[in-house]
């Protein structure tokens, strides 16, 4: 790939792509990211969505102020706990959108109903699949559960139901889902910020993460395996 067509820091790449596993990614967090790390000045904050590490470890945390947003949209200022939507109020807030690269700089596209990792450049370029989220309300909102889908938020990354994780797109849109939060969690990952990128933990699958290792599509997997992401908002 010629130099020009990579992300680079110039074009708003945020940190030099090394990858880190979520500990380790949120220790030296860079303190003025580009747009690709969503964050300018890193904020050590106790409980706003998005800056849990995970379960039981205790590392520096790292506050993504575009997760506080997009919960305050859907669930308001509570800071901490499950929230359940009110049925009574119609749900105005709408999907965040945002563009993703791995690791090895490998964005998304969408091929034979299949999220595939692949370097974009010139006329692929428009090819590229942007992902969405909402908040699942029914979870530890300071995990920052997030239901993750594309096209706009119309389709649904689900892990499947059965005792083997199967990663698969299903015709459900976020924000029905976001609406029944009990039927969310097949479709629900726990991202964690760590100042530079991000991970996508299944919520259904502790312990397996998004990630474009070892084939080209779009899979679960454990560190080491490329989990981390770097984020461009839309």
């Amino acid at each position: 790939m010629r130099t020009q067509d990579r992300i680079s820091d110039a074009d708003g790449l945020a940190g030099s792509a090394m990858f880190r596993v979520p500990r380790a990614a949120t220790r030296g967090c860079s303190r003025d990211q580009g747009p690709w790390g969503h964050l300018r000045q890193s904020q050590l904050l106790r409980d706003p969505p998005g800056i849990m590490v995970g379960t039981g470890d205790a590392a520096e945390s790292v506050v993504d102020p575009d997760m506080v947003a997009l919960f305050d949209d859907f669930l308001g200022g509570v800071l901490a706990g499950p929230a359940i939507p009110s049925t009574e109020s119609h749900v105005v807030a709408q999907p965040y959108h945002y563009l993703v690269r791995d690791t090895e700089q490998k964005g998304l596209c969408l091929h034979d109903g299949r999220l595939v990792a692949t370097s974009f450049q010139g006329a692929n370029a428009a090819q590229e699949e942007p992902i969405s989220v909402v908040p699942n309300p029914s979870l530890e909102r300071q995990r920052c559960p997030l239901i993750v889908g594309i096209r706009g938020g119309s389709q649904a990354l689900s892990c499947g139901t059965g005792p083997e994780p199967q990663l698969k797109l299903e015709e459900v849109g976020l924000l029905d889902l976001f609406s029944r939060p009990a039927d969310a969690t097949p479709y629900t990952f726990y991202k964690t910020f760590g100042g530079t990128t991000h991970t996508f933990e299944s919520a259904a699958f502790p312990g397996l993460f998004l990630s474009t290792s070892p084939g080209p599509a779009l899979g679960l997997a454990a560190p080491p395996a490329v989990t981390a992401f770097y984020l461009r908002r839309k």
